[in-house]
């Protein structure tokens, strides 16, 4: 949920200091037995160099930089084991990352690989300074390296999968190597199968020629939405048989809801399978139920400041559900009122952009564009293209009610800067528009897009939707019109299929 609009920058600052507590664990000297592989000297330097990373655990990456510039100059570093001499020198580029001297921590870096190529740890790292510095290509082949040399699944949190994989929508086989590489290794969200990259990876199989690989892929799909996604696209029609209730998404969506409500009797508590659980009751439209559990997280929100410590993603996105869940109820003020607070409880070191966002969104449908304006001040401009072009449409919609024309165009301009990567915002920018005939050939250059074609079909598939807000009343009626031109129509027949389904789609 909040990688597609959160903020690079962030993310990597976030990624500079998170890891810390487990770099110290092995640069401390827990991978090796110091009391026969290393002397007394080693042992003693790493510990110094694990008591300095937890100095910066603690938040003092000043002082533990001070620390660590000196153990770097130590001459006992020479003779630290190869692997530990290279986890110094990984993680002190984690520290020097923390202090934004970027320059420093990619030498670091590069430092602990030539130490060690086959530090998967360190690979990654570089891998994220390569993303930020947007060479995606080579951080794809950092990335696969690194899963080659991990023991198990890599070490990669889901905003950097989904941050890589938006960078790389234009380099299919760089892109079709990293998702294999994460799904031979089992990578998955907190347990969760992270399905609708599974349904990108089916895809980029099947364009590929690699249709002994997209049967294996789609064992791993059993969520229902990206089930809607695969029944839609008639390139995996001799993958799925549709009268099988294996391949039935509103079946799946309870075996989803099951199999997630024992996960959270194994694992209570603000966590991945919490939200998941949240999600998919929401999608089955199971609104009340949604409301029910997250009834005791809004009450104790309401009366904190912040969510608890490593919690603030899990609060945030179970109170923006929530609020989700109460506008298709019909509550819009309620919906308001939880949006609110999960802004508040989002953590402040993490992704930000997201929250902000959404309440932005919910401000113009409800045709309070000053209000909206207000929150996007706080985003700033440092986001993904998704982020961006999300900001965009909201900026154009909140121009219009406003009659603001120098805004509106400079929102146009920015939704037209960032096509290529959200070809389905652009579509709505001219939706909200009424620029009907260019909306239509948008939509007709998705479906003929062999990787936007998934995208665009589920789209226009009948699904359950919340009651419309009056200032979403012309957009939504601009929509169904689109959807009944007969150039759109005879494009789908072509490549899929429109089917009803009583779920909403997100």
């Amino acid at each position: 949920m909040t990688c597609r609009t959160g903020t690079a920058l962030a993310l990597l600052l976030s990624l500079c200091v998170a890891p810390v507590a487990t770099a110290a664990t092995a640069a401390s000297g827990a991978t090796v037995d110091a009391s026969s592989a290393a002397p007394t000297a080693n042992t003693a330097y790493l510990a110094e160099f694990g008591a300095a990373l937890q100095q910066a655990d603690r938040g003092d990456s000043l002082g533990a930089s001070i620390v660590i510039d000196r153990l770097l100059a130590d001459p006992r570093l020479v003779d630290i084991d190869v692997e530990n001499r290279s986890h110094v020198w990984a993680s002190a580029a984690m520290v020097a990352g923390a202090q934004k001297q970027g320059a420093v921590a990619l030498q670091r870096l590069q430092q602990a690989l030539a130490v060690n190529p086959r530090n998967a740890y360190a690979r990654l790292r570089l891998a994220w300074f390569q993303m930020v510095e947007q060479q995606p290509e080579a951080a794809a082949d950092s990335v696969v390296r690194a899963i080659a040399d991990s023991d198990g699944a890599p070490d990669m949190s889901p905003q950097m999968v989904w941050q890589l994989d938006t960078q790389l929508k234009h380099q299919p086989t760089k892109r079709l190597a990293v998702l294999q590489g994460l799904f031979d290794s089992e990578w998955k969200i907190e347990g969760i199968e992270p399905a609708e990259l599974w349904v990108v990876l089916a895809t980029l199989q099947a364009e590929a020629g690699q249709g002994d690989k997209v049967a294996a892929t789609l064992e791993r799909i059993d969520a229902p939405i990206p089930l809607v996604r695969l029944r839609a696209d008639k390139r995996f029609d001799p993958y799925l048989r549709r009268d099988d209730p294996r391949h039935d998404p509103v079946a799946a969506a309870r075996r989803h809801i099951d199999q997630l409500r024992v996960d959270t009797m194994l694992a209570p508590g603000l966590n991945e399978t919490a939200v998941e659980l949240s999600s998919a009751l929401m999608v089955a439209g199971e609104l009340q139920d949604v409301v029910g559990m997250t009834e005791a997280l809004a009450v104790a929100a309401t009366e904190a400041t912040v969510a608890p410590p490593g919690k603030g993603r899990y609060v945030a996105w179970m109170l923006d559900i929530r609020s989700r869940a109460l506008r298709r109820l019909g509550k819009p003020d309620d919906a308001l009122a939880a949006q609110l607070l999960a802004l508040r409880m989002t953590d402040p070191q993490g992704d930000t952009v997201s929250q902000n966002l959404n309440l932005a969104s919910l401000y113009v449908a409800l045709d309070r564009p000053l209000k909206a304006r207000e929150v996007m001040q706080s985003v700033g401009e440092d986001m993904s293209a998704y982020g961006a072009s999300t900001q965009a449409l909201i900026e154009l919609r909140a121009a219009l009610q406003l009659k603001d024309a120098a805004a509106a165009q400079r929102a146009r301009e920015r939704l037209l800067a960032n096509r290529a990567l959200t070809p389905d915002h652009y579509r709505e920018g001219l939706l909200v528009d009424h620029r009907m005939d260019e909306a239509a050939a948008s939509l007709l250059e998705q479906l003929a897009d062999p990787m936007e074609r998934g995208t665009a079909l589920f789209d226009l598939q009948d699904v359950r939707r919340a009651p419309v807000l009056p200032a979403d009343a012309d957009l939504h009626a601009s929509w169904e019109q689109l959807k009944q031109r007969a150039d759109v129509q005879a494009a789908v027949n072509r490549v899929g299929r429109i089917d009803t389904y009583p779920l909403f789609a997100n």
